[in-house]
Parts: C-alpha cells; sequence; structure tokens
C-alpha cells in the first residue's frame, strides 16, 4: 500500500458537480505534495460522483466513496475514519484553496506544543469574485488556547474558531478524543463537536487568507427563508453553554454562551416571523424555550447584557408571540414616520 500520506485532505461532495473539478485542481495544485486527497460523494444526483472517480483517474492521490446521501456529517465521518495521514484537513467541494494554504498551516504546526493550525478565509460569488466584508478573521494571531477561539466567536461574533475547513489537525485529536461530528445535525454540524476537539490544546492562528468559502444563489440565508434546519443552531449553542457551565474556571465563558444563546434564540425567532414559517416552526423553538427560561435569572445577572435588553429578555420569556407582534408593529411604524420625514 506504500507510505501513508504526511496529510488527508477529505471533500465531501453533495451536487456541487459545476464547481467540484476547480475546487479538486485548487488541492491538486498544492505546493505541499505529500498527501491524499478522500472525496466523499454523499449520494449526489446531479453527475458529481462519476466525476469524483474520472478526477481520481487523473491523480493517484485521490480516493474517492459513493455513499448514500448521509448529510455533510456524515460524509466527514466517513472521511475520518478513512484518513491514512498524520494531519486532517477539509475542503468543501465548491470552494477553492490557495496554493500555499497547506505548507503554510503544515509549518504552522511545528510551533512547540501545537497540534491545530488556522487561516483566515473570504467569501466568493459563483464567478470566483470576491464579496467586500465578508471574511474570516479574528483579532489576535500566533499560538493561543484554542478555547479563547471560542469565547472570541462569543465577543465578536467571528467564525474563525468553529470551521473545521480553515484549520489543519493532528488527526489524533478526533482519534485519541473517540471524536466524529454529529450526523444528527445537517447545520453547524463542523462547530458543533470543535469544543471538545480544543480542549486542552493550542491553536496557531494565521493572518494569511487561504481558503476561499462559495456562496452560492440559493444558499444565500435571507429574511426570504428561514430554513428549519438552522434551529440546529441553537442546539449547538446549549450544548457549548452547558459545557462551560460544567467546567470550573470558566465563569466568563459561561456568560457569554448564555448571552450568545439569547441572543441567536430571539434573532431565529424573528428571522423566522420575517419569513413567514414561525407558525410551523414554533413547536421546535418551544422545545429550546425551556432552556431560555431556565437561563433567564443568570440574563437579568449578567453584566455583559444592557437593561433594556435584559427587559426585552422578560417579556419575551413572558409571552414570545406578544413581544414579537409588538416589536414588528413598532418597526413597521418607525419605518413610516422615517420615510414621512424624508
Amino acid at each position: 500500500m506504500g507510505k501513508s500520506p504526511t496529510i488527508t485532505i477529505v471533500s465531501t461532495v453533495y451536487n456541487t458537480r459545476p464547481f467540484l473539478e476547480a475546487a479538486v485542481n485548487s488541492i491538486l495544485a498544492q505546493t505541499f505534495t505529500d498527501f491524499e486527497l478522500l472525496l466523499i460523494d454523499d449520494g449526489s444526483s446531479d453527475g458529481a460522483g462519476p466525476l469524483c472517480d474520472a478526477l481520481a483517474a487523473r491523480d493517484a492521490r485521490i480516493r474517492v466513496f459513493h455513499q448514500p446521501n448521509g448529510g455533510p456529517a456524515s460524509a466527514r465521518n466517513k472521511g475520518l475514519d478513512n484518513a491514512r495521514g498524520q494531519y486532517i484537513g477539509f475542503v468543501d467541494s465548491d470552494d477553492r484553496i490557495e496554493p500555499t494554504m497547506y505548507e503554510t498551516l503544515y509549518a504552522a504546526l511545528q510551533a512547540p506544543g501545537v497540534r491545530l493550525a488556522a487561516c483566515s478565509g473570504d467569501c466568493i460569488d459563483e464567478e470566483d469574485h470576491t464579496i467586500p466584508g465578508r471574511r474570516v478573521a479574528i483579532r489576535q494571531h500566533g499560538v493561543r488556547d484554542a478555547e479563547t477561539l471560542l469565547l472570541e466567536t462569543f465577543q465578536t461574533g467571528s467564525y474563525y474558531g468553529p470551521l473545521s475547513w480553515n484549520k489543519l489537525f493532528d488527526i489524533r485529536l478526533f482519534r485519541d478524543k473517540g471524536i466524529h461530528y454529529d450526523e444528527t445535525m445537517l447545520f453547524g454540524d463542523d462547530a458543533s463537536v470543535l469544543h471538545r476537539v480544543f480542549e486542552g490544546e493550542r491553536c496557531n492562528c494565521l493572518p494569511d487568507v487561504l481558503y476561499h468559502y462559495r456562496t452560492r444563489a440559493g444558499q444565500i440565508t435571507s429574511t426570504a427563508t428561514f430554513p428549519a434546519r438552522k434551529l440546529d443552531d441553537l442546539r449547538m449553542y446549549w450544548d457549548w453553554l452547558q459545557y462551560f457551565a460544567s467546567r470550573p474556571g470558566f465563569a466568563e465563558y459561561r456568560q457569554w454562551a448564555t448571552l450568545w444563546y439569547w441572543r441567536v434564540f430571539y434573532q431565529f425567532w424573528c428571522q423566522s416571523g420575517a419569513a413567514g414559517n414561525l407558525s410551523e416552526l414554533k413547536p421546535k423553538f418551544m422545545t429550546h424555550k425551556k432552556h431560555l427560561d431556565a437561563v433567564l435569572p443568570d440574563l437579568l445577572g449578567s453584566p455583559l447584557l444592557p437593561t433594556g435588553e435584559k427587559l426585552r429578555a422578560v417579556l419575551f420569556c413572558a409571552n414570545p408571540t406578544a413581544l414579537y407582534t409588538a416589536a414588528t408593529a413598532w418597526g413597521r411604524l418607525a419605518a413610516k414616520r422615517e420615510r414621512e420625514m424624508h
């Protein structure tokens, strides 16, 4: 079977045929050449599966796995289980990476005590044009405790930390800790286990923009659509809150996680209302509502939350529908006044 590669790159493929070859070519063009590429065809119906096989026939570093559609976490786990490399990275099959991405991340992993490295990323459209203002970045670079990346997510909304695709991991972070991606989650699935991967680890954080994440028409979440699967994010944030609440010395993380859980809950409720599917999703929201009610005392005692927002949280927990209806009416009235003034 030959020598194992240093790095395994996993690319999950589901109906991305128009972009697949460009994604694969950007991986094959890496200046770091000692890698294998696992293409996991997750039941594609657009001809992406046969294209995977055709691409593998051109380069011996590519291995293809076909499976019935099981979702992105299931496909990522197939890659994890079949990886032969000491290190593992993930590239979505409609994205592109810089030729130096894995050479740069591998070099960053050579710092003492470091078992994962991360880079910045930007967003491209279907024609490969960079979308201004859409960037994955953080404030502080260099070697730092990996868990501080989650604190930064809570503080700034940056997704630099809770993403898998902008990182290179020592594969033992998954295997020795018995970690697989959560296959019950269709949204936020790559982030939902990273708090466990990060535990006790140091991450070398680079400012370099090496990853280009593609946003396709129909993918963009707007007020016109609020997919039910987005509620998976609430489950993830609740899990993070519970995790930090159970660990001594993480009081600041717990405070921020509680604040984040409330804000995401309220934001999703409003987005679902604007999209017109709130009544359909209300039963799912209400299963999370008991969690929100449970942390209301923590919100009221939080030094991070302004008084006005504490009042909103109290009113929302008492009657979410009434508060949302009143807030919507107030918003319409304010907009009308604004128009009249101009």
